[in-house]
């Protein structure tokens, strides 16, 4: 049975932004009891224009926890982006069963899930695996599971 062993939060905070408020939007994708074991990262790189930017990551490891956020964002997320889930489930799922999302950065840090219709977005890749190696059908049956789970 596969289960999801690491997520990766990644967005950019361009010079105009508050790091601390995107930092806060990345936390705001997890559960408040899981925050806290969440190891957020700065590293500084410059924009295409030459801007200053700051790409922030957050990483999560513990299985638990992990599975904790995984149901929490399926659970928050808007209905109409379960349904295009479902729809591009095989978009966001790759043969190395890692799961894409791209969430609405500002939505984030007003603690409302959505899925993003912009380029300003926080990138969350979640890791599944199982003994001995995950198999793309099987993460996908989990997360659609997951999905009608979230759905009642």
């Amino acid at each position: 049975m596969p289960f999801i062993r690491k997520i990766e939060a990644r967005v950019y905070s361009r010079a105009t932004e508050i790091i601390d408020r995107v930092a806060t939007a990345v936390l705001n994708l997890f559960p408040e009891d899981v925050r806290k074991n969440v190891s957020i990262t700065e590293e500084k790189a410059e924009g295409q224009s030459g801007d200053d930017i700051c790409i922030l990551s957050g990483l999560l490891k513990n299985q638990d926890d992990c599975e904790l956020t995984f149901d929490f964002i399926l659970n928050n997320v808007e209905k109409k982006d379960r349904r295009t889930l479902k729809r591009s489930l095989d978009l966001r799922l790759n043969d190395n069963c890692v799961f894409f999302l791209r969430i609405d950065k500002q939505g984030a840090f007003l603690e409302k899930i959505r899925l993003a219709n912009n380029t300003d977005v926080i990138r969350v890749r979640f890791y599944f695996r199982d003994s001995p190696r995950c198999k793309k059908k099987d993460a996908m049956l989990l997360i659609e599971q997951r999905l009608r789970d979230a759905e009642a």
